[in-house]
This record gives structure tokens, C-alpha cells and sequence, in this order.
């Protein structure tokens, strides 16, 4: 028994353990910088935005739908390993202590969360409805009741494996987690507050009462965990190798023209490589399309040529910071090193695509801004971006990269 009582703190250590040292490398200089640049730009458009707000923006609904996604997304920390199914099963009964511990854990992490996304939403929400500091604290002690609420459900809902169970439940909970806010925040009656809360009682006892006296699904629960932590090391292999990482490659037949573009030659090996690891390879291929396409709305809306300008920038420094990882990930395999091809058309071809991935997410920038109504501001921000792509490729990575290389 002292050993299973034991077992908790030596996993939360190996746990903390682990992020102090991604996050050294994932919050240095160059990323600070970022942050700092594109914080400030985005709480100073955020704030004149909020300053041109009217009565008729639908404040309870935009708040309501945020908070709720936030408080639907309830993952649980449980730091099991892939080996526990085996010894650990037989104990289960006797770890109750040990999940318990975990899921104050979760409640604690995802309480933070919701407190920078509730203060980064009362700025709206005293502009439009005049509330003061106890509507704050007042709307963040519900969230944490219904942060409790949504964590009890999913970890309820482990106890079973039903398809339908796992795709209805998240469903729900955000469906009464946004009817009980919005209610909440536009003032509505108590009754329809109270007749929403007792259905989310309802569903709670419905759930309990369905998986009682069923056992933990230790394969779902590893799969879970071993989720949330490949999501950290994608996220942490964007600024240092990451051993962990387990990628998804898919083959996208589709795209195989494209790669016929790549003239035939010694010189275009690596360029051939590189290509296919940027398109196959899930973590990049998303990467690209997801910081491309949240750049591109942004734009879209944008007036005000310095803060398209700033956005356009940051946007392409993060893609192109976070593609260099894309050089060595190949180093480990012996083949690489036979090619009869010289070192030097390594970096040569992957400065190239580099920059050719930057110059069409510039394009994409310039033309999402001239869809935006700004012509003008369209040709600077096209113009500012090829300019980076350039400066990219051939001054900034070839630094990191020899930094790389030193390791």
C-alpha cells in the first residue's frame, strides 16, 4: 500500500520535471519577443475594437459559446503509462486516491485557464453591459462549479467504451454549459436558469447511474493521456527535438503532382525529401494550414495597415520558426547519410522550400487583404512579406541551423 501511495508524487515529479525542461526551450528569447510584439499589438487592437462596440452586439452569446467550449474541453491528468495496464489493472480499486489526486490536479490547471479567458472577456462585457468587479468574481465562481460539473461527466464517461456515448457527451455538456451561461449573463428568468441547471443535474445522475459499478477503461484512459501529451510534445518540438514524438504521416496521393515540378537530379534530392516529409507529415502540413488560415480572418478584418503589417510578420515568423525542426528530423536514419549527394545541397534545398512555403503564405496574406477592401494595404503587407521570406531563408535560418548542428 505504500508504494501505490507513493506512486502519484513520483509521477507528478517525473511530470513537472519533464515541462520544465521543454518549456526552457519553448519560451526563450526569440519567442518572448514574439509574444511580447504580438500581446501588445493584439491587446491594443482588442481594446479599440471594444471601444467601437455597440448595445447591439451579442455580447451573452459570444461570451456564452467561448466559455462553454472552454469548460467542455475537460481532459484529466492522470500521468498513466502504457505499462499500467498490465500492473496497475489488478489495483484499481485501490487507486482511487491516486485519480482523485489527479483530478484536483486538472480542476486546478483548467481553473487558471478559464480565469485568463473570463478576464480577457470582461473587458467586452463591462463595455457593453456596464458590470463591475463582483459580476467578475461572481461569473468565475460559476465557471468553476460547471468546470467541476463538466470534469465529473468526462471522467464518468471513461468508464465506457459506447461510440455513441463519447461523441454524444461532449455535445451535451457544451450544448447546457452555453444555455445555462447565456441564460446567466443576459439576465433571463430564474426559472428557465433553474429548469436548465436541473437538466444538467438530470444528465449527471443519467451518466452515474449508467456506468455504475463498471471498471475504469484503462485502454481509453492511456489513450487519452498518451493524447494530451503527443498535443504538449507537437507543440514542444517546434523549438527542440522531441524523442517522444510520435508523428502521423499520410500519403495525400492527391498532391503527388506536385512533387513532379521538382526537376530530376542529385541537386534536388533533399528537395525531394523535404517536400514530402512538409506535405505528409501531419504536424507540419497542419501547422502551415492552421497558422494560415487564422492569419487570413484576421486579416480579413483589419484596416489598419501597421497592425497588418505586424500580424502578416508574426504569422511568417512562426511558421518558419517553427519548420526548422524539419532539417535534422531525418538525421537519425542511416540512409540519409549514404546518399551520393554533398552536404551543402542539404541546406541549400531546404532554404529553398523554406522560403517558397513563406512566399506563398505571403501571397495568401496579400490577397486575403485585398478581399478585405484594402488594396493599398494589400500591396504593402504582399510587398513586406516576399521581404521576409527572403530575410528568412537566406539570413535568420542559416544562423539557427548551425546552431542546430551544434548539438
Amino acid at each position: 500500500m505504500k508504494q501505490i501511495n507513493e506512486l502519484w508524487p513520483e509521477r507528478l515529479q517525473e511530470f513537472i520535471k519533464e515541462m520544465r525542461r521543454y518549456f526552457k526551450y519553448m519560451f526563450n528569447d526569440h519567442m518572448r519577443f514574439v509574444l511580447i510584439f504580438g500581446g501588445g499589438a493584439a491587446i491594443y487592437y482588442y481594446s479599440q475594437w471594444v471601444k467601437q462596440l455597440t448595445p447591439e452586439f451579442p455580447i451573452s452569446l459570444v461570451m456564452s459559446l467561448i466559455l462553454a467550449f472552454f469548460l467542455t474541453i475537460s481532459p484529466i491528468i492522470t500521468l498513466l503509462k502504457e505499462g499500467d495496464m498490465v500492473f496497475l489493472l489488478p489495483l484499481e480499486k485501490e487507486l482511487s486516491d491516486y485519480f482523485r489526486k489527479g483530478m484536483r490536479l486538472s480542476f486546478t490547471i483548467q481553473a487558471y485557464l478559464l480565469l485568463l479567458v473570463l478576464a480577457a472577456l470582461m473587458p467586452m462585457y463591462f463595455k457593453a453591459t456596464g458590470a463591475g468587479l463582483v459580476s467578475f468574481l461572481y461569473l468565475f465562481g460559476l465557471l468553476l462549479l460547471l468546470k467541476y460539473w463538466n470534469l465529473r461527466l468526462h471522467w464518468d464517461t471513461m468508464k465506457t467504451t459506447e461510440q455513441g456515448t463519447q461523441i454524444a457527451d461532449p455535445l451535451i455538456r457544451f450544448i447546457l454549459n452555453a444555455s445555462a451561461l447565456y441564460l446567466i449573463i443576459e439576465k433571463a428568468s430564474w426559472w428557465f436558469i433553474l429548469a436548465v441547471l436541473l437538466i444538467m443535474v438530470a444528465f449527471a445522475l443519467f451518466i452515474r447511474a449508467s456506468v455504475k459499478n463498471k471498471l475504469l477503461k484503462w485502454e481509453l484512459l492511456i489513450e487519452k493521456e498518451q493524447g494530451r501529451m503527443q498535443m504538449f510534445y507537437r507543440m514542444a518540438n517546434m523549438f527542440t527535438d522531441v524523442p517522444h514524438l510520435k508523428s502521423k504521416v499520410w500519403r495525400r496521393k492527391w498532391l503527388d503532382p506536385v512533387f513532379r515540378l521538382i526537376p530530376f537530379g542529385d541537386k534536388n534530392t533533399f528537395r525531394y525529401l523535404y517536400s514530402r516529409t512538409l506535405v505528409r507529415t501531419s504536424e507540419y502540413s497542419g501547422l502551415i494550414v492552421r497558422l494560415t488560415l487564422i492569419a487570413a480572418v484576421i486579416l480579413f478584418f483589419v484596416n489598419n495597415l501597421y497592425v497588418a503589417v505586424g500580424v502578416s510578420l508574426l504569422f511568417l515568423y512562426l511558421t518558419g520558426f517553427q519548420l526548422l525542426p524539419i532539417f535534422k528530423r531525418h538525421d537519425t536514419k542511416v540512409w540519409i547519410h549514404l546518399y551520393p549527394v554533398q552536404p551543402i545541397y542539404k541546406k541549400v534545398d531546404f532554404y529553398r522550400l523554406l522560403i517558397q512555403v513563406l512566399v506563398i503564405q505571403g501571397l495568401v496574406f496579400g490577397g486575403v487583404t485585398a478581399l478585405g477592401g484594402s488594396f493599398v494595404n494589400a500591396g504593402l503587407v504582399l510587398m513586406v512579406s516576399l521581404l521576409f521570406a527572403f530575410i528568412f531563408g537566406k539570413r535568420y535560418a542559416p544562423g539557427r541551423i548551425r546552431k542546430m548542428e551544434q548539438y
